[in-house]
């Protein structure tokens, strides 16, 4: 262990409970920092380019992770295993707690064969991550978080992206009827997922090429109507007969992957 490396004792360190507090949304939305656990998502954060505020780790966790701890050398504190349970959102710690800026969004072009999704109200957390580590994995261009949805920086989200969070656009907005509504005036063709006597089976849709976007909803209620009338119309992934619908996540990735395979 290095000798110059501050060790914190104390769980009513100011610094380490301005860390704790990040579980909360409001001090995330104050402070414009969120939290997360583990090693691998720091290396993803290092690897995005993601700014690193204050890391955090146990004796133990920096033995076993000297290499990586070594490049927040800066910034990193050891605390005891009594301070670390303060601070740890996780049932099994791996011993390594980061701090880190949530990253400014910057104005998006998009191509001709661009693709992205728009999240109606999807309020699980779990849900949430799912879909933005889909969207990494099949080469969605946005995801469009509507109002009402889980917190993107939610740990349990940030969690279940598994370190896509850093590298997909991911867009909170106020008004996802506007933001429909924008893409669609920049050729997209958007579609909501929906049971509807209207909708096109997904497998007849164009996908090869072409602007295309997809709204799923939420998972006890699905689009809104305001939703579902600012899109070009609506699409159902084909099933056998008995479940009347899918997990919003798993509906989000298959029609995520539909559009991947579909151009590759």
């Amino acid at each position: 262990m290095q000798n110059n490396l501050e060790m914190i004792t104390s769980r009513k360190n100011a610094a380490v409970l301005a860390a704790a507090a990040l579980a909360d949304k409001k001090q995330r939305d104050k402070t414009g920092l969120f939290a997360f656990e583990g090693i691998k998502l720091l290396e993803d954060a290092l690897r995005s380019g993601m700014e690193v505020e204050r890391v955090f780790a146990t004796e133990r966790a920096y033995e076993r992770y000297a290499g990586v701890l070594a490049e927040v050398a800066g910034v990193l504190t050891l605390v005891t295993y009594e301070v670390y349970a303060k601070l740890s959102f996780e049932n099994a710690p791996q011993g390594v707690f980061t701090v880190a800026k949530k990253r400014e969004k910057r104005e998006k072009t998009y191509g001709e064969r661009a693709f992205a999704l728009f999240l109606d109200t999807v309020g699980d957390p779990g849900n949430l991550g799912t879909i933005i580590r889909s969207a990494d994995a099949f080469g969605a261009d946005t995801v469009f978080v509507g109002e009402g949805s889980a917190d993107i920086y939610n740990p349990k989200t940030v969690r279940a992206t598994m370190g896509s969070l850093f590298r997909v656009d991911v867009r909170v907005c106020a008004d996802i009827a506007g933001d429909i509504a924008a893409l669609r005036a920049q050729g997209f063709e958007v579609y909501a997922a929906m049971l509807d006597k209207t909708s096109k089976n997904l497998c007849d849709l164009p996908l090869e090429k072409g602007k295309i976007a997809f709204v799923v909803g939420n998972e006890g209620h699905g689009v809104s109507e305001k939703v579902r009338s600012a899109c070009t119309g609506s699409v159902i992934i084909p099933m056998s007969d008995g479940p009347e619908s899918l997990n919003a996540a798993i509906s989000a990735s298959i029609l995520s992957w539909e559009v991947f395979r579909s151009r590759r």
